[in-house]
């Protein structure tokens, strides 16, 4: 899958087979959130809901937003959630998503590391999302517990056939 933030269309063409993707901390309103998914109607959606996020932006719109938005669009076809631990927080999401949905765990701390297989098997997970960047503060820059977790996490996805989402690629620009 490729994932491209929906920021990046203001910038450059999309390729056609893209998945958007709409990070909801940086949405103002549901106002700003229905605007911009109604412009996206001809593209696969991967809505991003940043649970527990400790870093600005925080999100001003909640989970339940989140929930009626998948219900609303039928183009949103995966729904992210940060900081995913445990087997009864994904089971929760889970049933509040429509059939068609399938939810994303995003991977962001040593327990949710610990816990992923458990996730995996309890939660039909197909496809993961890994914060690295979040993992690394998690683990207080401890480099080697760090890349020991990144190889967990790859190893239990390659065995159990789970997509595993990581950043690749970077886009700067002077454009505003």
């Amino acid at each position: 899958m490729l994932l491209i933030s929906n920021n990046a269309q203001k910038y450059m063409a999309i390729a056609d087979d893209a998945v958007l993707r709409i990070n909801m901390a940086w949405i103002r309103n549901k106002t700003d959130l229905v605007a911009l998914l109604n412009g996206t109607s001809t593209r696969e959606v991967f809505l991003d809901y940043p649970e527990g996020r400790n870093k600005p932006p925080k999100p001003i719109l909640t989970m339940e937003d989140a929930y009626e938005m998948c219900k609303k669009y039928p183009n949103i076809k995966y729904f992210a959630v940060s900081n995913v631990e445990s087997v009864e927080r994904v089971l929760d999401i889970q049933s509040h998503l429509p059939k068609g949905i399938q939810f994303v765990p995003k991977i962001e701390t040593l327990r949710g590391i610990k816990n992923f297989g458990h996730l995996v098997y309890s939660c039909e997970i197909k496809t993961a999302m890994l914060d690295k960047e979040d993992l690394y503060l998690d683990v207080k820059k401890d480099n080697d517990e760090f890349y020991k977790c990144v190889e967990h996490i790859k190893s239990i996805c390659v065995g159990l056939k789970v997509n595993l989402l990581e950043l690749q690629a970077v886009v700067f620009t002077t454009k505003t």
